[in-house]
């Protein structure tokens, strides 16, 4: 867990997400610094959750999080799919 910033994530949930997209949650934060990023409410979950689009090394990600008590918990991150890369990209 990054103790430096207002962000948390459970750590076999970190692993997880490396094994399975190649993404560790330590990089994926950095959509957060993208003053491009692009953020919404993520309607999948009865939880409230959001979806950030932004830019990390010259790729887009989406990382999936939810608040608790002001700390950004992280749940997700992968690649962003077409769509939502488009979605990023029309920002500009």
């Amino acid at each position: 867990m990054n103790k430096k910033k207002p962000f948390e994530w459970d750590e076999n949930k970190r692993k997880s997400n490396l094994k399975k997209h190649s993404i560790d949650f330590e990089d994926a934060i950095l959509v957060f610094e993208d003053k491009m990023r692009v953020e919404a409410l993520s309607p999948k979950n009865n939880e409230e959750r959001y979806i950030t689009f932004g830019m990390v090394n010259e790729i887009v990600l989406a990382v999936v999080y939810t608040l608790r008590n002001n700390v950004k918990r992280i749940i997700s991150a992968r690649v962003a799919h077409e769509d939502e890369r488009s979605i990023y990209y029309s920002q500009e």
